[in-house]
């Protein structure tokens, strides 16, 4: 079995986990709109830049073109508002927690639509990556005492309409072979911010004021997090949904929230917890199920 999808995807989850520190705290600064517009932007005039100094463009059409766009709007543009939302409620942790039922969600539309079914290896290692994440959302119940309905409701929202976005990526590659995943990421960029141009004839984003209200260094702090969350992570994403199946691709990237949660016990400088070291545990033990 190629495990290079899977490592990719890997670097695409540590990549969305340092990003989603830097958007948790910027969204409380500003709004989840106007994070997730700003981290669209940035991230397509860098693919742009990227897909013109790595061998030009393939050009593209039709149903595949729409389908990367209407990807994009979809989930970089309203799921991400609510994926946001729910991080800047209750923190990435447990946000991403939702994630974890995302596999098995696109497991059955991939093997409905795509004709993609998964081995036995895959669905124990999907398991042990849902377990992964079962550990660390007990430590935050216990931490908290309770959940945030509201909250929780945003980012199964977004997790769903997430799940929609990436069986269309995958479809316009399927029918696009030699399409590129920066150019298609360039696309699907393109998407998003064609989705809050249109959110914001409705809920004004106040783009230059809110990036006005930000220092030099919070700007250079949010500039960065926008490119590791989103230019990166998509790079690495959109490479390992191009060539993996998908359920085994979201399974992996799924235990962001462990990763989330061993940066927050870095920049907090505590000790990992108990239910943190079993989280990674389950974690390395799905990894080895896919080898």
């Amino acid at each position: 079995m190629d495990r290079t999808p899977t490592y990719l995807a890997l670097a695409a989850n540590q990549c969305f986990a340092v990003g989603s520190l830097f958007y948790t705290r910027f969204a409380r600064r500003t709004s989840p709109a106007w994070v997730n517009a700003y981290k669209a932007l940035l991230a397509a005039a860098a693919f742009a830049l990227s897909v013109t100094a790595t061998g030009g463009w393939l050009g593209l059409g039709g149903a595949p073109l729409a389908g990367l766009l209407v990807s994009g709007a979809v989930g970089l543009g309203l799921g991400d508002v609510f994926l946001v939302t729910a991080m800047a409620r209750m923190g990435p942790g447990r946000t991403l927690m939702i994630f974890a039922f995302q596999p098995v969600i696109l497991g059955a539309l991939a093997q409905a639509f795509l004709g993609q079914t998964l081995d036995a290896r895959q669905w124990y290692a999907i398991a042990l990556f849902m377990l992964c994440l079962g550990a660390v959302c007990d430590e935050a119940r216990r931490r908290h005492g309770r959940w945030d309905a509201p909250a929780l409701g945003a980012a199964g929202v977004g997790m769903l309409i997430d799940a929609g976005g990436v069986l269309m990526t995958r479809a316009a590659f399927d029918a696009v072979p030699a399409l590129s995943s920066l150019e298609g990421n360039f696309y699907r960029c393109l998407g998003a911010l064609g989705f809050f141009a249109l959110y914001s004839r409705v809920r004004p984003l106040d783009f230059g004021r809110h990036l006005s209200s930000l220092g030099r260094r919070e700007v250079a702090l949010v500039t960065a997090g926008s490119l590791i969350g989103c230019y990166a992570s998509l790079l690495f994403y959109l490479a390992a949904i191009k060539h993996g199946q998908l359920a085994a691709v979201s399974g992996v990237a799924i235990t962001g929230t462990a990763f989330a949660s061993a940066l927050e016990c870095l920049v907090e400088r505590r000790r990992p917890s108990a239910h943190l070291l079993a989280a990674f545990a389950f974690f390395a033990a799905g990894m080895a199920v896919l080898r």
